[in-house]
């Protein structure tokens, strides 16, 4: 039921845009229930009971909604490929699925159409990320990297202007002025970004909150500081 280099997703949206995108092969669907969509679409589909279900999303328990696919892993994108985008965001030491998942969504919303990450911190197997991105994470392109550090450097030298979040830092991200290209990098909520990341940044910047507030969630920050971007861009 399970292959080294597939996974099991499930929930309405995270299936529907796995067949609808095409990024990945698809292995066999399996519903509850006769699905109108898939008819219509005459997309090969299994009736398949709870206990199956349950089976394949013993560890995670998530909202399957009685839709289910077994998917090849998403294509790891060239750092190449990506130099064409004007923005990309960078995740240095993010691991929470939920985290990530929603990251991916405020990305994807925002018009972003590329994250490096890590590749020892990005579970691309994980169920739940999966789910929380809601079928967005079929539309953008994931660089998995072994050196953030080389990765900036590499975009630098191709005009990327380097701007990491930082809650220490001295500027507000509301007076920044962004440049065409930019790549953003968000830290871990314990540590924020590594000491040698935040060296290799042109700039570092810090969302303004009350002081009551010790900091915000990484995907809250994300998506103020995308907004931020948004905004200033038109």
């Amino acid at each position: 039921m399970h292959s080294k280099n597939s996974i099991w997703i499930g929930g309405k949206h995270s299936v529907t845009a796995a067949v609808l995108k095409k990024k990945r092969k698809i292995l066999q669907i399996v519903a509850l229930q006769k699905n109108k969509f898939f008819d219509e679409l005459k997309i090969k589909y299994k009736i398949e009971n709870n206990n199956f279900f349950n089976k394949i999303f013993i560890q995670t328990h998530i909202a399957h909604q009685g839709v289910a696919a077994q998917v090849s892993l998403l294509p790891n994108i060239p750092l190449e490929k990506i130099e064409k985008d004007s923005t990309v965001i960078m995740l240095d030491g993010i691991t929470d699925p939920g985290n990530i998942g929603s990251i991916v969504r405020t990305s994807v919303a925002f018009g972003i159409k590329s994250m490096i990450v890590r590749d020892k911190e990005f579970n691309e197997k994980s169920q739940a990320l999966i789910k929380t991105c809601s079928g967005t994470i079929e539309d953008i392109d994931i660089c998995k990297v072994s050196n953030l550090n080389q990765a900036i450097k590499q975009l630098k030298k191709n005009g990327f202007w380097v701007v990491g979040l930082d809650g220490e830092a001295q500027d507000n991200i509301d007076d920044h002025k962004w440049d065409k290209k930019n790549l953003i990098i968000f830290g871990s909520e314990g540590d924020g970004m590594g000491q040698l990341i935040k060296n290799n940044c042109d700039y570092r910047v810090k969302i303004q909150i009350n002081k009551k507030v010790e900091s915000l969630n990484v995907s809250t920050a994300a998506a103020i500081a995308l907004h931020s971007l948004s905004r200033s861009l038109t």
